[in-house]
């Protein structure tokens, strides 16, 4: 382990090798303590495009201080290991690289950085951040905790990690993934109910386990008490009807429907099943949710005095995993899905992985969390191909292993539909951008930088009023958007569906204009020494040459897939702009493509 640096993080090196692992116990460890070439858009993405135009018309125990740690051991990383894979033979081409970046990073930052994933090859790149460092979100806290001089840790720093490991992390897919998962498994401040370090933890617990397997991710999120004060499966006891006290459902509801395998049956390809009357196939009723709620029972928080003692405000009780309490389990008999009953006498430990198990082996799970993963990353509308080709790693990934993520997200990204639209998609290709996703982009590709560092992105109200996303701030346990939201109009009489048009409104669609306007004429964002400040310099040097201007922000915005009427949109913009000033030509481009259907979608 590298030695504690209680120094500012002031460039993305450092922000590398932050320690992936040193801040967070495993999921055993109950009661010890922590360590101190285009054709424009096509299919659905003009689809999308035009969708997006119409919208817009219309306390607690004190640790010794920690700062951001390296380490090259990356032993305990799930996902890490294996041979260096040889180089790519044929190299992709310029545009498939800059949409590989799109769909497995927040954003190329230079046209070098896209060239060099072309002479790497995809193969060596993915197995280059499968075994890469990640920032600690718990030691950043523990550092801006010392750096602040005040020893307290607010909401805002939680935040602003996530952000740092966005703009400033090598470990680029492995943070994709787990903002993917993390709107999957989802937790909320939106109440203000949460706390720092429950939020950071959480957010380390989703990187730790992004490339490792689903069943480990599944236990973790069980027992993480973030999700526990959440969902209120934190204090859930067994029946007891002179109290009127009965298991709390609210988790159990959320793991089937939502983290696991939904509310229908589905073939690998992601097909609902129907009876002989046409009518969906559920995959449970209200009997198996009961019967989890019990298996669910007796956890409580790690630091407790006892099982009702759940004290926001001991920080240990935001990461450790939560404890059981046998006198507090529901001892008879649960039923769960398909059947299974688990006989009565088990304990809290038992009965969990029993229905961990449960449910890791149910058939949904491959198709309902494979499709949203390819949601996340890469098009709205996997084909069924797609789809089971996916699902198929995902129950056996070659090895005979089920569950393995980092499988799974190679096959997403490698799959031919992915690095191809034109196959197999029959016009269903594409997504539209979230709005923290083209925030980020603009950031990185225009190399924003503050003094001191850090940022202040939420604290000063940056996305999510003004974008309508911001990390850990849903709205409710459903997300920002629902997986198979279908705008009304052709979307929808396609059966098509477009999760993010659900955020998509009048008020985000101003409040984005007004955000991204602020950010460009401002020349970035923030105040003081954690002001992201925005380096115009590459961009003016090619201000004089309208035509190179505008291929480079084709490539790092639109992934070199720049429609033809916004290309001769810029030149006509650029050439009524004098030449003499290179900036303001610089700025009202960048305008123009923030507002482009053709950046916002992604194809």
């Amino acid at each position: 382990m590298g030695e504690a640096r209680l120094t500012a993080p002031s460039n993305e090196n450092e922000i590398q090798t932050m320690a992936p692992h040193t801040t967070e116990p495993s999921e055993q460890d109950t009661t010890a303590d922590r360590s101190a070439g285009t054709n424009g858009l096509a299919g659905v993405g003009a689809l999308l495009a035009s969708a997006a135009a119409l919208a817009a018309c219309g306390g607690g125990g004190m640790r010794g201080p920690r700062g951001p740690e390296g380490t090259s051991d990356q032993a305990n990383l799930p996902g890490s290991g294996g041979d260096e894979p040889p180089p790519t033979s044929t190299p992709p081409t310029q545009v498939d690289a800059a949409r590989f970046m799109s769909q497995a990073t927040f954003g190329a930052r230079s046209a070098e950085e896209i060239e060099a994933l072309r002479t790497e090859g995809y193969e060596h790149w993915l197995w280059g951040q499968f075994n890469s460092t990640t920032m600690s979100h718990m030691s950043y806290l523990d550092w801006r905790r010392v750096s602040a001089e005040e020893f307290r840790v607010s909401d805002d720093m939680a935040y602003e990690a996530i952000w740092m490991q966005w703009l400033k992390g090598g470990d680029q897919l492995r943070a994709r993934v787990a903002f993917a998962l993390s709107q999957i498994f989802v937790v909320s401040n939106s109440s203000g109910a949460l706390r720092a370090f429950g939020m950071a933890s959480y957010m380390d617990m989703l990187n730790r386990e992004a490339f490792g397997n689903f069943r480990t991710l599944l236990k973790s999120v069980t027992l993480h008490p973030t999700m526990g004060y959440y969902l209120n499966m934190i204090g859930s006891e067994k029946e007891n009807a002179k109290r009127g006290i009965r298991p709390n459902e609210n988790y159990a509801r959320e793991i089937l429907q939502l983290f696991s395998i939904g509310l229908v049956r589905l073939d690998l390809d992601g097909t609902v099943m129907r009876d002989g009357e046409g009518r969906p196939v559920p995959t449970y009723d209200e009997d198996v949710v009961k019967g989890f709620a019990r298996a669910f029972t007796g956890w409580s928080s790690p630091r407790g005095k006892n099982f009702h003692d759940i004290d926001v405000n001991v920080e240990e009780n935001w990461y450790l995993p939560m404890r059981s309490y046998p006198d507090y389990h529901t001892p008879e008999s649960k039923l769960l899905l398909d059947s299974f009953v688990i006989p009565a006498g088990g304990t809290c430990e038992s009965d969990l992985e029993v229905a961990i198990d449960n449910i890791f082996n149910h058939p949904n799970v491959a198709p309902f969390i494979c499709r949203q993963l390819i949601q996340r990353l890469v098009t709205s509308n996997p084909s069924p191909a797609y789809l089971r080709a996916v699902s198929l790693v995902f129950n056996n990934n070659g090895a005979g292993v089920r569950g393995d993520l980092r499988a799974v997200v190679r096959a997403i990204l490698l799959h031919p539909e992915a690095r191809d639209p034109s196959l197999g998609a029959n016009g269903r290709f594409g997504k539209q951008r979230e709005p923290v996703l083209r925030f980020a982009n603009f950031l990185r590709a225009l190399g924003a930088t503050s003094t001191s560092g850090r940022n202040d992105i939420h604290e000063l109200d940056g996305s999510d009023n003004s974008l309508g996303q911001s990390p850990l701030l849903a709205p409710t346990v459903f997300n920002f958007f629902k997986p198979d939201y279908a705008q009304a109009g052709p979307i929808m009489d396609q059966g098509l569906v477009a999760p993010e048009f659900q955020i998509t409104t009048e008020t985000t669609l101003v409040g984005g204009l007004n955000f991204f306007a602020r950010l460009i004429n401002n020349e970035g964002f923030g105040n003081g020494e954690n002001r992201l400040r925005i380096d115009y310099a590459p961009l003016q040097a090619l201000a004089a040459d309208p035509s190179a201007l505008i291929a480079h922000l084709d490539l790092l915005f639109f992934n070199g897939q720049m429609s033809a009427s916004t290309r001769q949109r810029l030149a006509t913009m650029l050439a009524a702009i004098p030449a003499n000033d290179p900036k303001r030509r610089v700025k009202s481009a960048l305008i123009v493509t923030s507002l482009s259907p053709d950046h916002v979608i992604q194809t």
